[in-house]
Protein backbone atom coordinates (compact mmCIF):
# COMPACT_ATOMS: atom_id res chain seq x y z
CA UNK A 1 0.00 0.00 0.00
CA UNK A 2 1.33 3.53 -0.89
CA UNK A 3 2.20 6.26 1.67
CA UNK A 4 -0.80 8.27 -0.07
CA UNK A 5 -3.16 5.35 0.29
CA UNK A 6 -2.51 4.57 4.33
CA UNK A 7 -2.65 8.32 5.00
CA UNK A 8 -6.31 9.10 3.26
CA UNK A 9 -7.25 6.13 4.92
CA UNK A 10 -6.52 7.10 8.32
CA UNK A 11 -7.47 10.84 7.60
CA UNK A 12 -10.93 9.15 6.25
CA UNK A 13 -11.50 7.98 9.41
CA UNK A 14 -10.11 10.45 11.71
CA UNK A 15 -12.20 12.72 9.21
CA UNK A 16 -15.25 10.52 9.52
CA UNK A 17 -14.41 10.48 13.28
CA UNK A 18 -14.61 14.45 13.97
CA UNK A 19 -17.82 14.67 12.35
CA UNK A 20 -19.13 12.43 14.06
CA UNK A 21 -18.32 13.65 17.33
CA UNK A 22 -19.88 16.73 15.73
CA UNK A 23 -23.10 15.28 15.67
CA UNK A 24 -24.48 15.85 18.74
CA UNK A 25 -27.73 17.12 20.39
CA UNK A 26 -27.94 18.05 24.11
CA UNK A 27 -30.83 18.94 25.84
CA UNK A 28 -32.30 20.65 28.93
CA UNK A 29 -33.46 23.93 30.18
CA UNK A 30 -33.59 26.45 26.98
CA UNK A 31 -31.50 24.27 24.95
CA UNK A 32 -32.13 23.28 21.42
CA UNK A 33 -30.45 20.64 19.22
CA UNK A 34 -27.87 21.46 17.21
CA UNK A 35 -26.62 19.18 14.15
CA UNK A 36 -23.48 19.65 11.78
CA UNK A 37 -24.26 20.67 7.87
CA UNK A 38 -21.86 20.98 5.02
CA UNK A 39 -21.45 24.42 3.56
CA UNK A 40 -22.83 24.87 0.17
CA UNK A 41 -20.22 25.28 -2.55
CA UNK A 42 -19.62 27.04 -5.88
CA UNK A 43 -16.69 24.81 -8.48
CA UNK A 44 -14.08 27.38 -8.93
CA UNK A 45 -12.34 28.49 -12.52
CA UNK A 46 -8.66 26.06 -12.66
CA UNK A 47 -6.36 28.06 -14.91
CA UNK A 48 -3.61 24.81 -16.15
CA UNK A 49 0.05 24.82 -14.85
CA UNK A 50 2.32 22.71 -14.58
CA UNK A 51 4.88 22.18 -12.13
CA UNK A 52 6.34 20.20 -9.12
CA UNK A 53 6.21 21.65 -5.37
CA UNK A 54 6.36 20.40 -2.31
CA UNK A 55 3.82 19.68 0.69
CA UNK A 56 4.15 20.90 4.05
CA UNK A 57 4.16 19.13 7.36
CA UNK A 58 0.11 18.78 7.50
CA UNK A 59 -0.87 19.71 3.95
CA UNK A 60 -4.60 18.71 3.40
CA UNK A 61 -5.68 17.02 0.82
CA UNK A 62 -9.51 17.61 -0.88
CA UNK A 63 -11.64 16.02 -3.56
CA UNK A 64 -12.52 19.12 -4.59
CA UNK A 65 -11.25 22.95 -3.93
CA UNK A 66 -13.70 23.31 -1.38
CA UNK A 67 -12.59 23.13 2.79
CA UNK A 68 -15.57 20.69 3.36
CA UNK A 69 -14.53 17.89 0.73
CA UNK A 70 -11.26 16.65 2.89
CA UNK A 71 -10.00 13.30 1.88
CA UNK A 72 -6.50 13.12 3.39
CA UNK A 73 -3.34 14.95 5.42
CA UNK A 74 0.26 14.68 4.17
CA UNK A 75 3.24 14.36 5.63
CA UNK A 76 5.67 17.12 4.75
CA UNK A 77 8.14 17.41 1.86
CA UNK A 78 6.49 14.96 -0.68
CA UNK A 79 6.83 16.13 -4.38
CA UNK A 80 3.54 16.84 -6.37
CA UNK A 81 2.94 17.75 -9.57
CA UNK A 82 0.60 20.94 -10.20
CA UNK A 83 -1.40 20.97 -12.81
CA UNK A 84 -3.76 24.09 -12.48
CA UNK A 85 -4.49 26.86 -10.24
CA UNK A 86 -7.89 27.65 -8.73
CA UNK A 87 -9.10 31.21 -8.50
CA UNK A 88 -10.02 30.71 -5.20
CA UNK A 89 -6.69 29.81 -3.69
CA UNK A 90 -5.66 26.12 -4.27
CA UNK A 91 -3.00 23.95 -6.36
CA UNK A 92 -4.66 21.50 -8.55
CA UNK A 93 -2.40 18.21 -8.17
CA UNK A 94 -2.15 15.09 -10.05
CA UNK A 95 -1.22 12.11 -7.41
CA UNK A 96 -1.96 8.52 -8.58
CA UNK A 97 -3.56 9.25 -11.67
CA UNK A 98 -6.38 11.35 -9.87
CA UNK A 99 -7.16 15.27 -9.49
CA UNK A 100 -6.91 16.63 -5.52
CA UNK A 101 -6.56 20.28 -4.58
CA UNK A 102 -4.50 21.42 -1.99
CA UNK A 103 -4.31 24.95 -0.58
CA UNK A 104 -1.73 27.09 -1.94
CA UNK A 105 0.06 27.97 1.55
CA UNK A 106 -0.14 24.04 1.97
CA UNK A 107 2.87 23.49 -0.72
CA UNK A 108 6.06 24.92 -1.48
CA UNK A 109 9.34 25.37 -3.59
CA UNK A 110 11.48 24.12 -0.78
CA UNK A 111 11.20 21.45 1.72
CA UNK A 112 11.25 21.90 5.68
CA UNK A 113 7.75 23.95 5.86
CA UNK A 114 4.96 23.67 7.77
CA UNK A 115 1.08 23.61 6.45
CA UNK A 116 -1.04 26.58 6.84
CA UNK A 117 -4.15 24.28 7.66
CA UNK A 118 -7.51 25.16 6.15
CA UNK A 119 -10.05 22.57 6.98
CA UNK A 120 -8.84 21.54 10.26
CA UNK A 121 -8.92 24.90 11.77
CA UNK A 122 -5.17 25.71 13.32
CA UNK A 123 -6.93 25.60 16.94
CA UNK A 124 -7.60 23.62 20.21
CA UNK A 125 -11.28 24.11 19.53
CA UNK A 126 -13.29 25.90 16.73
CA UNK A 127 -17.15 26.05 15.26
CA UNK A 128 -19.41 28.45 13.14
CA UNK A 129 -22.83 28.02 13.53
CA UNK A 130 -25.88 30.02 12.20
CA UNK A 131 -27.05 32.80 14.41
CA UNK A 132 -30.63 32.32 13.78
CA UNK A 133 -31.05 28.83 13.82
CA UNK A 134 -27.97 27.59 16.01
CA UNK A 135 -27.20 24.87 13.33
CA UNK A 136 -23.97 24.10 13.24
CA UNK A 137 -21.90 24.26 9.98
CA UNK A 138 -18.69 23.29 11.42
CA UNK A 139 -17.39 21.99 14.35
CA UNK A 140 -13.84 20.67 15.83
CA UNK A 141 -13.75 20.29 19.79
CA UNK A 142 -16.60 21.94 20.25
CA UNK A 143 -17.54 20.45 24.14
CA UNK A 144 -13.49 20.10 24.68
CA UNK A 145 -13.03 22.14 28.43
CA UNK A 146 -10.70 24.86 27.87
CA UNK A 147 -10.38 28.26 29.44
CA UNK A 148 -11.92 31.06 27.71
CA UNK A 149 -10.26 34.05 28.95
CA UNK A 150 -11.69 37.60 28.01
CA UNK A 151 -13.91 36.27 26.16
CA UNK A 152 -15.58 35.77 29.57
CA UNK A 153 -16.42 39.52 29.17
CA UNK A 154 -19.33 38.07 26.94
CA UNK A 155 -21.17 36.67 29.72
CA UNK A 156 -20.55 40.33 31.90
CA UNK A 157 -22.17 41.91 29.60
CA UNK A 158 -24.97 40.00 28.76
CA UNK A 159 -25.91 40.24 32.79
CA UNK A 160 -25.15 43.52 32.55
CA UNK A 161 -27.89 44.28 29.21
CA UNK A 162 -30.68 41.68 30.86
CA UNK A 163 -30.24 44.21 33.81
CA UNK A 164 -30.54 47.54 31.92
CA UNK A 165 -33.92 45.23 30.20
CA UNK A 166 -35.45 44.67 33.48
CA UNK A 167 -35.01 48.65 34.45
CA UNK A 168 -32.58 47.72 37.06
CA UNK A 169 -30.07 49.93 35.37
CA UNK A 170 -29.53 52.36 32.71
CA UNK A 171 -27.24 52.78 29.63
CA UNK A 172 -26.36 56.42 31.37
CA UNK A 173 -26.68 55.11 35.00
CA UNK A 174 -23.67 56.90 36.35
CA UNK A 175 -21.71 54.26 38.39
CA UNK A 176 -18.79 55.05 41.27
CA UNK A 177 -15.78 52.62 40.51
CA UNK A 178 -15.15 51.25 43.84
CA UNK A 179 -11.82 50.09 46.11
CA UNK A 180 -13.41 46.43 45.81
CA UNK A 181 -13.54 46.89 42.06
CA UNK A 182 -9.74 47.97 41.70
CA UNK A 183 -8.90 45.72 44.20
CA UNK A 184 -10.02 42.20 42.98
CA UNK A 185 -8.14 42.58 39.52
CA UNK A 186 -4.79 42.76 39.07
CA UNK A 187 -3.18 46.06 37.55
CA UNK A 188 -2.29 44.09 34.58
CA UNK A 189 -5.62 42.94 33.84
CA UNK A 190 -6.34 46.87 33.49
CA UNK A 191 -6.29 47.71 29.72
CA UNK A 192 -7.44 51.31 29.41
CA UNK A 193 -5.37 54.36 30.45
CA UNK A 194 -5.52 55.74 32.65
CA UNK A 195 -6.79 53.02 34.41
CA UNK A 196 -9.97 53.44 35.87
CA UNK A 197 -9.35 54.92 39.29
CA UNK A 198 -11.13 54.24 43.45
CA UNK A 199 -13.56 57.41 43.03
CA UNK A 200 -14.04 57.63 39.04
CA UNK A 201 -17.57 57.94 37.60
CA UNK A 202 -18.29 56.47 34.34
CA UNK A 203 -22.29 55.22 33.35
CA UNK A 204 -22.98 51.51 32.04
CA UNK A 205 -22.22 52.42 28.27
CA UNK A 206 -18.86 53.59 28.63
CA UNK A 207 -17.95 50.93 31.00
CA UNK A 208 -19.30 48.18 28.30
CA UNK A 209 -17.35 50.17 25.69
CA UNK A 210 -14.20 49.48 28.10
CA UNK A 211 -15.23 46.30 28.64
CA UNK A 212 -15.79 44.74 25.31
CA UNK A 213 -13.86 46.95 23.07
CA UNK A 214 -10.61 47.35 25.21
CA UNK A 215 -11.19 44.19 27.20
CA UNK A 216 -10.37 45.97 30.81
CA UNK A 217 -11.27 43.63 33.68
CA UNK A 218 -11.57 46.19 36.47
CA UNK A 219 -14.48 47.91 34.44
CA UNK A 220 -16.04 44.12 34.90
CA UNK A 221 -16.26 44.62 38.26
CA UNK A 222 -17.83 48.07 38.75
CA UNK A 223 -20.91 46.40 36.50
CA UNK A 224 -20.77 43.51 38.57
CA UNK A 225 -20.97 45.04 41.41
CA UNK A 226 -24.06 47.74 40.18
CA UNK A 227 -26.06 44.26 39.09
CA UNK A 228 -25.69 42.17 41.97
CA UNK A 229 -24.04 44.28 44.75
CA UNK A 230 -21.26 42.34 44.75
CA UNK A 231 -18.76 40.54 42.62
CA UNK A 232 -19.40 36.96 43.84
CA UNK A 233 -22.72 36.82 43.72
CA UNK A 234 -22.44 38.09 40.13
CA UNK A 235 -19.72 35.04 39.89
CA UNK A 236 -22.96 32.78 41.12
CA UNK A 237 -25.45 34.60 38.67
CA UNK A 238 -22.85 34.21 36.01
CA UNK A 239 -22.95 30.49 36.00
CA UNK A 240 -26.94 30.50 36.99
CA UNK A 241 -27.23 31.81 33.68
CA UNK A 242 -25.09 29.55 31.93
CA UNK A 243 -27.14 26.88 32.72
CA UNK A 244 -29.96 28.45 31.91
CA UNK A 245 -28.57 29.20 28.41
CA UNK A 246 -27.87 25.47 27.95
CA UNK A 247 -24.31 25.60 28.51
CA UNK A 248 -22.69 22.26 29.21
CA UNK A 249 -19.18 21.38 31.44
CA UNK A 250 -18.57 25.47 32.47
CA UNK A 251 -17.30 27.02 35.50
CA UNK A 252 -16.85 30.74 35.81
CA UNK A 253 -14.72 32.43 39.05
CA UNK A 254 -14.39 35.49 37.96
CA UNK A 255 -16.50 38.04 36.30
CA UNK A 256 -13.24 38.83 33.88
CA UNK A 257 -11.39 35.64 32.52
CA UNK A 258 -8.41 36.60 34.42
CA UNK A 259 -6.56 33.50 34.32
CA UNK A 260 -7.64 31.22 37.60
CA UNK A 261 -8.62 27.55 38.44
CA UNK A 262 -11.91 25.58 37.76
CA UNK A 263 -12.31 28.94 34.96
CA UNK A 264 -13.47 26.65 32.15
CA UNK A 265 -16.10 26.44 29.23
CA UNK A 266 -15.91 25.10 26.42
CA UNK A 267 -16.69 26.48 22.22
CA UNK A 268 -20.57 25.17 22.27
CA UNK A 269 -21.38 26.48 24.98
CA UNK A 270 -19.53 30.51 24.20
CA UNK A 271 -21.60 30.27 21.20
CA UNK A 272 -24.73 30.15 22.88
CA UNK A 273 -23.44 33.07 25.23
CA UNK A 274 -22.85 34.72 22.09
CA UNK A 275 -26.14 34.10 20.68
CA UNK A 276 -27.86 35.80 23.89
CA UNK A 277 -25.79 38.60 23.60
CA UNK A 278 -26.54 39.14 19.88
CA UNK A 279 -29.99 39.99 21.00
CA UNK A 280 -29.38 43.36 22.38
CA UNK A 281 -28.87 46.51 20.11
CA UNK A 282 -25.97 48.12 22.35
CA UNK A 283 -24.15 44.83 22.18
CA UNK A 284 -24.32 44.64 18.91
CA UNK A 285 -23.34 48.51 18.76
CA UNK A 286 -20.55 47.98 20.83
CA UNK A 287 -18.72 44.94 19.56
CA UNK A 288 -18.94 46.88 16.00
CA UNK A 289 -16.88 49.85 16.85
CA UNK A 290 -13.08 49.90 15.80
CA UNK A 291 -12.32 52.32 18.32
CA UNK A 292 -14.32 54.05 20.85
CA UNK A 293 -13.70 57.65 23.00
CA UNK A 294 -14.93 58.02 26.58
CA UNK A 295 -15.06 61.55 27.59
CA UNK A 296 -13.14 63.06 30.86
CA UNK A 297 -14.73 61.92 33.85
CA UNK A 298 -14.05 63.52 37.55
CA UNK A 299 -10.77 61.95 37.99
CA UNK A 300 -9.57 61.12 34.21
CA UNK A 301 -9.05 63.02 30.93
CA UNK A 302 -10.56 61.90 27.25
CA UNK A 303 -9.60 57.99 27.04
CA UNK A 304 -9.52 57.08 23.41
CA UNK A 305 -9.15 53.21 22.67
CA UNK A 306 -8.72 50.86 19.65
CA UNK A 307 -10.53 47.51 19.43
CA UNK A 308 -8.64 44.70 20.32
CA UNK A 309 -10.66 42.61 17.39
CA UNK A 310 -8.27 42.96 14.29
CA UNK A 311 -11.17 41.71 11.87
CA UNK A 312 -12.99 45.64 12.50
CA UNK A 313 -9.24 47.56 12.03
CA UNK A 314 -7.74 48.01 8.04
CA UNK A 315 -4.75 45.45 7.82
CA UNK A 316 -4.59 41.90 7.00
CA UNK A 317 -7.55 40.31 9.03
CA UNK A 318 -10.09 43.08 8.29
CA UNK A 319 -13.64 41.23 7.24
CA UNK A 320 -15.91 43.58 6.08
CA UNK A 321 -18.90 41.06 6.79
CA UNK A 322 -17.70 40.96 10.23
CA UNK A 323 -20.22 42.71 13.07
CA UNK A 324 -17.50 42.67 15.61
CA UNK A 325 -16.11 39.94 19.03
CA UNK A 326 -14.51 39.52 21.87
CA UNK A 327 -11.11 38.38 21.83
CA UNK A 328 -9.13 36.22 25.02
CA UNK A 329 -5.34 36.03 25.66
CA UNK A 330 -3.58 34.56 28.24
CA UNK A 331 -0.45 31.61 28.40
CA UNK A 332 -3.32 28.93 29.81
CA UNK A 333 -5.71 29.16 27.63
CA UNK A 334 -3.65 30.74 24.09
CA UNK A 335 -5.35 32.84 21.53
CA UNK A 336 -9.54 32.91 22.05
CA UNK A 337 -11.84 34.62 19.75
CA UNK A 338 -15.90 34.90 19.19
CA UNK A 339 -17.28 37.02 16.38
CA UNK A 340 -20.26 37.88 14.99
CA UNK A 341 -21.07 38.14 11.08
CA UNK A 342 -23.61 38.75 8.55
CA UNK A 343 -23.47 38.10 4.74
CA UNK A 344 -26.68 38.44 2.31
CA UNK A 345 -29.45 37.70 5.16
CA UNK A 346 -27.32 35.07 6.96
CA UNK A 347 -25.80 35.87 10.19
CA UNK A 348 -23.43 33.34 11.71
CA UNK A 349 -21.06 33.24 14.82
CA UNK A 350 -18.14 31.81 15.12
CA UNK A 351 -15.66 30.57 18.05
CA UNK A 352 -11.45 29.57 18.40
CA UNK A 353 -10.00 28.36 21.20
CA UNK A 354 -6.72 27.81 21.90
CA UNK A 355 -5.06 29.32 18.77
CA UNK A 356 -1.79 30.34 18.46
CA UNK A 357 0.34 32.91 16.45
CA UNK A 358 2.74 31.14 13.88
CA UNK A 359 5.33 31.54 11.73
CA UNK A 360 4.57 30.56 8.38
CA UNK A 361 6.65 29.16 5.33
CA UNK A 362 6.97 32.41 3.11
CA UNK A 363 7.75 33.80 6.69
CA UNK A 364 4.60 36.07 7.67
CA UNK A 365 3.18 36.12 10.82
CA UNK A 366 -0.44 34.62 11.50
CA UNK A 367 -1.93 35.44 14.75
CA UNK A 368 -4.09 32.39 14.32
CA UNK A 369 -7.69 33.59 16.27
CA UNK A 370 -8.04 36.24 13.68
CA UNK A 371 -6.62 34.12 10.19
CA UNK A 372 -8.47 30.62 11.79
CA UNK A 373 -11.91 33.15 12.27
CA UNK A 374 -12.04 34.14 8.91
CA UNK A 375 -11.40 30.94 7.51
CA UNK A 376 -14.60 29.84 9.89
CA UNK A 377 -17.21 33.05 8.80
CA UNK A 378 -15.76 31.88 5.05
CA UNK A 379 -17.42 28.61 5.80
CA UNK A 380 -20.11 29.43 7.27
CA UNK A 381 -21.49 32.46 5.11
CA UNK A 382 -21.26 30.13 2.34
CA UNK A 383 -24.16 29.82 0.48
Amino acid sequence: MSTFSKIKGQSKKFFAALCVAALFAVTGVGQASLTVQAAETTQPVVTPTTGVLYTGAGAEIFAQPDPTTLVAVFPGDVPVQVTGMTNNGYFQILWQNAIYYVYGQALSATIGTQAYKLTYVDAKAALVGDLNTGTFIYAQGAMDRAAPASTTKIMTALLTLEAVAQGKLMLDTPLMVTPTAIAGVPNDASHVSPRLQAGEVMNVMQLLECVMIKSDCHACNVLAEAVAGDVNTFVAMMNARAVQLGCVDTNFVNTSGYPADNHYTNAYSLFLIMKEAMKYPAFQTIINMPSATVAATNVSPERTFESTDLLLLPGEYYNPYVIGGKTGTAKSSGACFVAAAARDGKSVISVVMGADTRQMSDGSVKRQQFSETNKLLEIGLAK
